[in-house]
């Protein structure tokens, strides 16, 4: 009998060995696997933080893009009124020049015509009248030609060097226009050029995002599956272990011990269920209660159980697990410390770890979490 015991008594012990070793192996791997999505998790975080700071600058070039196109189409507009007044101009000038051809064809057919029927010109015509009145009269017409030719000469001289001014001043000014064309036109080319770039690299972010989703989802379904053989494994561990709880605690009317006795009887600094995310702000539910604490502060067990889990936990940072039989399980964390370990047993009350910050966390405190069968439920009631 006594050998029949120490046999049992060395197959148990080795099945809870191969069990706590099973057990440690997939909190590893649970741990990794959540690791692995929280790092993804963040890689999306700092890419739609990127990706808005580029959507914003783009909304900047988009408005310089608007401001340079309105400059575009009012140098257009211009061009087009110079352009105008340009062909009006040189129609101006070029009759000016016809009409300056016919008087000059007109006066010197005069003063021909004058000197073939005098010989001497406009003198000789004078001195060749008849008498006093008609020296008056052929002075009369010859002073009078003379001034209309000079009045012709001015007029055509005014009119012609008005025009080349205009004409000059136009074509200048076109060519202004022109100028700031070509630079606005070569500003927009450099905006759109940017533009796509920037658009580019928004693709090129939002496709990444897209394959971290992917992994976020493949990591999710590997976890689940894992956390289902973890509670697999911890009833087989706990059995293994002889362990049973079928006892609950209930003193002052609470089922478990506040797990941070130094600041019981606080209210906790952020409750259960849906909040404003204090990381990235949006919407999230919060699974727990976030329990004031300071550095190192003493975190105990809420309750006896067998710690399943004493590590690392992708955004819960340390984190410590215990199981408490019957489907109940309680859990610890943005530890700093660890002062417990995976397979160990612990009594209600028992130091487990020393508060902190790690893990997806904005400043020192304790998360603390109860589970039924592995879901979350409020734990408000559990230690107030």
């Amino acid at each position: 009998m006594k050998r029949l015991l120490l046999i049992s008594a060395a197959f148990i012990t080795a099945v809870s060995c191969v069990l706590a070793e099973d057990l440690n192996g997939m909190q590893n791997k649970a741990s990794d696997l959540q690791g692995q999505m929280f790092e993804a998790q963040n890689n999306i975080d700092d890419l739609n933080e990127e990706k808005a700071g580029i959507e914003s600058e783009i909304d900047s070039l988009d408005k310089e893009l608007d401001t340079v196109q309105t400059e575009i189409d009012g140098l257009n507009t211009r061009l087009e009124e110079k352009s105008g007044e340009l062909e009006n101009a040189n129609v101006r000038l070029s009759a000016a020049v016809r009409e300056k051809e016919e008087q000059d064809r007109a006066l010197r057919s005069r003063v021909r015509t004058m000197y073939e029927r005098s010989g001497t010109g406009y003198l000789n015509a004078v001195l060749e009248a008849d008498g006093f009145s008609d020296f008056f009269k052929r002075a009369s017409y010859a002073r009078y030609m003379m001034n209309y030719d000079k009045e012709l000469l001015v007029k055509y001289e005014a009119s012609a060097k008005e025009l080349d001014i205009a004409v000059g001043e136009i074509e200048q000014s076109k060519s202004d226009i022109e100028s700031l064309m070509a630079q606005a036109n070569a500003k927009k080319s450099e905006l759109d050029g940017k533009i796509a770039e920037k658009n580019e690299k928004v693709r090129q972010i939002n496709s990444s995002i897209d394959t971290y989703n992917a992994q976020i989802e493949e990591l999710a379904l590997q976890d689940e599956n894992v956390q289902k053989l973890i509670r697999q494994a911890a009833g087989s561990y706990a059995g293994a272990d002889s362990y049973s709880s079928n006892r609950v605690y209930n003193p002052d009317g609470k089922q478990y011990q506040y797990p941070i006795p130094e600041y019981n009887g606080y209210k906790p600094n952020s409750g259960y269920g849906y909040r404003t995310s204090p990381i990235g702000g949006g919407t999230e539910f919060h699974t727990g209660v976030d329990l004031k604490a300071t550095l190192n502060t003493d975190v105990i067990a809420a309750e006896s159980g067998v710690v399943i889990y004493a590590g690392w936990r992708g955004g819960y940072g340390k984190c410590v697990i215990i199981d408490h039989g019957n489907g109940y399980s309680t859990l610890y964390a943005h530890n700093n410390e660890l002062r417990c370990h995976e397979g160990q047993h612990v009594e209600r009350g028992q130091v487990i770890a020393g508060a902190g910050t790690t893990g997806y966390s904005t400043g020192v405190h304790s998360h603390f979490e109860v589970r039924i069968d592995g879901k979350h439920t409020n734990p408000t009631s559990y230690i107030y």
